[in-house]
């Protein structure tokens, strides 16, 4: 019995026989080697991300912690493996066993020898939020934005390992999550500002400090949705950064300048873009897991934070 013969395109690009791409043609107005690049840059994006998390870190930590430790490992290395551990959404244990087959990352990090997980777990006890602050600072500065539209919201991300269905149907839902405020630049979407608490939290609770950190970069529209239909948010917004709001009225507007206003100056097709905070968001939970694992508050405060700096990272590979 002969074997049936499948002259696909997959057929043709990996075999050994010489072809007409060899010549020349074009699939999906693409040659032999333009997909042949497609391809290895599809397998190397992990190795650009750590290349450029590395490099980032550089900047930001001191080499050692101490002037006392052993001096085996140093701070940009164990911070790589601790983005590389939230990239791929694996444990610690798992990413010391993922770092042991992958001889490119290591001769790049230049390691020796691979940390137990439990220093990397140690690492990110002891890594302060401030040094994940100037490293998004860091990461915008490298990459001016120009941002015209800002936007605004919150999201929670849970620490419960179950299923939320099947919590909800054994009645064991847990009530208490993280609340992941950011406000971004909707062109580019980067984050240009995140904070992180313990929820249930109102977004409103977090709205002040966050417009007021988008004072540098100029906006001309800040877009929320209703949640935020505030005087105080509005005045801010107005008075303090000098841009139009572009939030939708809870109810009809009875007191309050702003308020009263607002439906003068507010544009359906501007607010439409207000969806790609919802976007930055799904992708934050997608890629980098909607999850937090971390036992206490504050390390779950942490890895939220943490999330959020590793998304600019993962975008500015994208979009500079």
């Amino acid at each position: 019995m002969y074997s049936k013969i499948n002259y696909s395109p997959y057929y043709y690009l990996n075999s050994r026989h010489l072809n007409l791409l060899d010549f020349g043609l074009k699939i999906g107005g693409k040659t032999r080697k333009e997909k042949l690049f497609k391809i290895d840059e599809n397998q190397n994006r992990l190795l650009y991300f750590v290349e450029l998390t590395f490099n980032y870190a550089k900047w930001i930590f001191p080499k050692y912690s101490c002037d006392y430790s052993n001096h085996i490992y140093n701070q940009p290395q164990l911070f790589t493996i601790l983005a590389m551990k939230t990239y791929l959404k694996t444990t610690y244990r798992e990413i010391i066993e993922i770092l042991d087959v992958s001889d490119k990352i290591t001769t790049y990090l230049k390691l020796n020898k691979l940390p137990h997980y439990t220093t990397i777990q140690k690492f990110f006890i002891r890594m302060s939020d401030t040094k994940l602050k100037d490293l998004n600072n860091l990461i915008l500065f490298m990459h001016p934005i120009d941002c015209e539209l800002a936007a605004m919201d919150g999201t929670g991300h849970t620490s419960d390992y179950a299923d939320h269905y099947y919590a909800k149907i054994r009645g064991k839902c847990r009530k208490s999550y993280i609340k992941n405020h950011i406000a971004i630049d909707v062109d580019t979407r980067m984050i240009l500002n995140y904070a992180a608490n313990r929820g249930p939290k109102y977004d409103t609770q977090f709205a002040i400090a966050s417009i007021r950190q988008l004072k540098p970069y100029k906006p001309h529209y800040i877009l929320a949705d209703r949640a935020y239909d505030t005087e105080a948010i509005r005045k801010c917004i107005n008075e303090e950064v000098g841009a139009f709001d572009q939030i939708p009225l809870k109810t009809r507007a009875k007191t309050g300048h702003y308020r009263l206003n607002s439906a003068t100056i507010f544009w359906h097709d501007v607010y439409a873009r207000r969806m790609n905070v919802e976007s930055v968001i799904y992708v934050i939970k997608r890629r980098f897991n909607g999850g937090n694992y971390s036992r206490s508050t504050k390390l779950q405060n942490k890895e939220t934070k943490l999330k959020d700096v590793l998304y600019n990272i993962y975008r500015a590979i994208q979009v500079f």
